[in-house]
C-alpha cells in the first residue's frame, strides 16, 4: 500500500467509482430500453473511465504499481472512454438526422 497518498484521495478514488458505476449501470438500462446505439457507447465510455480509476487506485495500491504509471494508465483509460463519449453523441446525432 502506498503511505504516501492521503486518506481523502482514496475517499475521492472511492466515491468516483461508485458515481461512475451508477452512470454506467443506468446508461446500460436506457441503452437496453430503447436500443438506441449512441447510449451503448455512452455506457461503454462512462465503463471505461470508471474501470481505469479502479484499476489505478488498485494497482497503485494494492499491488505496488509506482504511482505514476498508475496515474498514465487511469488517464489514458480517461481519454479512450471520452473518445467513446464523443463518438456516442456523433452517432446520436448521424441517427437523428437519417430520421428526419
Amino acid at each position: 500500500m502506498n503511505a504516501d497518498i492521503p486518506l481523502i484521495v482514496i475517499g475521492f478514488k472511492t466515491v468516483t467509482v461508485l458515481l461512475g458505476g451508477l452512470i454506467t449501470y443506468f446508461a446500460v438500462r436506457a441503452a437496453v430500453k430503447t436500443r438506441a446505439t449512441g447510449l451503448t457507447y455512452l455506457a461503454v465510455g462512462f465503463a471505461t473511465i470508471t474501470v481505469g480509476s479502479l484499476l489505478a487506485g488498485v494497482a497503485d495500491q494494492l499491488f505496488g504499481l509506482p504511482t505514476d504509471v498508475a496515474l498514465i494508465v487511469e488517464n489514458a483509460l480517461t481519454a479512450v472512454g471520452f473518445a467513446i463519449i464523443a463518438y456516442s453523441l456523433y452517432v446520436t446525432s448521424r441517427s437523428a438526422l437519417v430520421t428526419r
